[in-house]
């Protein structure tokens, strides 16, 4: 029994003498703490840096999708059809297809610029559509000849609108075989183009293109009418980007010596981040 009582007695010292004191645990979380915190000061701002970079980075991307999609339907415009008004509306007629018209026939003689005395209208083209082009006529509008973007109605394709002599034509229906392009409406009869011009190019138009900035929104979308800026009601246009705190379009018409400008400026905000960009675009005026 004195044997088994000391093998006993020396267990339970080396058990006793294996185990941690109250000081010795403190010790350990106040350290364990220390070392937590400088890990947490340490990391906490290339994190944040990380996380604001990134919702940096999306609004760049929500910017530059917007302006690419104005950037294309601003250099499909006709020309001299961009305008940009106070209510932070900018507007255009977009042309998918153009081309080069031959002056056509009318009661036996050729006119230039050409004149439609029934409808059917047939004009010429004179460089053959390509198929994308000719796939797209049926969904045109209306047609294009030399638009000066002057004052007056039928110098302008913005009304007022002279429906027997104007610069674009009434809206009407297209349709494109060899190498005639045919014009039918109601009102194509006794229709005709103002000006001849120079180059003898024509635009065919299947829609105005707007976008508008209101509200922290910009919004797009397409009429198939046109009439006066403060007449087209945004209200169900689809949304292009949000979280726009500021945004401006100016537009310089250009002249003889040089092409118009439209400046587009946005300045996206979110969560605290902030980015501005600025897109300039060329626009090829020349009727």
């Amino acid at each position: 029994m004195s044997g088994y009582s000391g093998t006993r007695a020396r267990c339970m010292n080396a058990y006793r003498y294996a185990a941690f004191t109250l000081v010795e645990l403190v010790i350990v979380i106040a350290i364990a703490g220390t070392v937590a915190v400088m890990v947490g000061v340490v990391m906490s701002r290339p994190l944040q840096g990380f996380a604001d970079l990134s919702r940096r980075a999306e609004l760049v991307d929500l910017a530059s999708g917007a302006l690419n999609r104005m950037v294309r339907d601003i250099r499909m415009a006709v020309p001299n059809s961009v305008r940009v008004t106070g209510a932070g509306q900018l507007e255009l007629l977009r042309s998918p297809v153009s081309g080069r018209y031959r002056a056509n026939l009318n009661d036996g003689t050729r006119s230039d610029p050409p004149v439609c005395s029934v409808s059917p209208c047939s004009i010429q083209v004179l460089n053959p559509l390509s198929s994308q082009e000719s796939d797209r006529i049926a969904s045109m509008n209306w047609m294009v000849i030399y638009n000066i973007g002057g004052t007056g109605a039928g110098n302008t394709i913005w009304p007022l609108q002279d429906n027997t002599s104007s610069v674009i034509t009434p809206r009407a229906t297209f349709g494109y075989a060899g190498d005639d392009l045919t014009l039918t409406g109601a009102a194509i009869a006794g229709f005709g183009f103002r000006y001849a011009s120079p180059q003898r190019r024509f635009y065919l138009a299947d829609a105005v293109v707007g976008y508008r900035c209101a509200n922290g929104r910009i919004v797009r979308k397409e009429f198939s009418e046109l009439s006066d800026a403060a007449a087209y009601d945004y209200s169900d246009a689809a949304l292009l980007v949000d979280s726009v705190r500021s945004c401006t379009f100016r537009y310089q018409p250009g002249n003889a010596m040089r092409g118009g400008l439209v400046t587009i400026e946005l300045v996206l905000e979110q969560a605290g981040e902030r980015i501005s960009l600025l897109q300039q675009v060329h626009v090829d005026n020349a009727p």
